[in-house]
């Protein structure tokens, strides 16, 4: 071997060395956004990975809506990795699928002003993206202040999800309160600038995609979601981390001297 040889063997081995001191910390890591320029705001956590091993925080944080699980699949829709299976399976008034992450209380005006998306799979678009609030107002006595946007493709945009599709920027689409607020009255598609507007307070908890209500069999497959400058890519199985990680092939460039 050259003396050249030599040298870039025992660099290559230095590097090595290095990658297997980092590569457990960074195997584990959930943080961090995954196809994305944006930076996360503060109190927000991003998952760029979610399996059915480990859903690093999706899933159904409500007791009221336990039984209205998403599954994991190997369907795909962007990628070769799965996809989150949206599927009703119980009746009413489970006839629901929904998965969701916390927000970490970010102010709804700081969250749209990052893409908000996510890609899907279907015959016809099913899917809803969901914003669950608090601090928002309404007049009438007694509200507490909790209301939950949602944005579906019906009377917006019209991507084909036959083969997999990319609901791009939905923040810029009309969305529906489930309560009436300022700027949404119930049932009204509305602008989240007014809704803004009307509710300067209003912070987001949770956020995720859902299916329902509908009968059972009403399915649809989900990836890509982007949320406040994250997104969430949704495979079936970890994939183990190499220990290499991108120094994998720098054994090769050793065979010219």
């Amino acid at each position: 071997m050259s003396r050249n040889s030599t040298r870039r063997l025992g660099f290559a081995f230095a590097l090595v060395g290095a990658a297997a001191l980092t590569a457990p910390a960074l195997a584990g890591a959930t943080t961090g956004s995954l196809g994305s320029s944006d930076a996360p705001a503060a109190g927000f956590t991003c998952s760029a990975l979610s399996t059915e091993t480990t859903p690093n925080g999706w899933g159904i944080p409500f007791d009221d809506e336990k039984n209205q699980l998403a599954f994991y699949s190997d369907t795909k829709v962007l990628d070769d990795d799965g996809s989150l299976k949206l599927d009703i399976v119980k009746a009413s008034p489970d006839n629901r699928s929904a998965w969701y992450h916390s927000a970490g209380s970010i102010p709804l005006a700081d969250a749209v002003k990052n893409e908000i998306g996510f890609a899907e799979k279907a015959p016809t678009s099913q899917a809803s993206f969901q914003l669950r609030l608090t601090g928002t107002t309404n007049a009438a006595a007694g509200e507490n202040g909790f209301a939950t946007l949602y944005w579906v493709a019906n009377g917006n945009e019209s991507v084909d999800t036959t083969t997999g599709g990319t609901h791009t920027n939905i923040q810029n689409g009309k969305w529906i309160s489930t309560r009436d607020i300022v700027g949404a009255p119930r049932n009204v598609p509305s602008d989240l600038d007014d809704i803004i507007a009307g509710n300067p307070g209003a912070t987001i908890e949770h956020y995720g995609v859902s299916v329902g209500r509908g009968e059972i069999g009403t399915s649809t497959h989900v990836d890509a979601v982007k949320f406040n400058g994250c997104t969430t890519n949704f495979a079936l199985k970890d994939e183990p981390a190499s220990p290499f990680g991108s120094l994998g092939n720098i054994f090769g460039s050793l065979s010219a001297s």
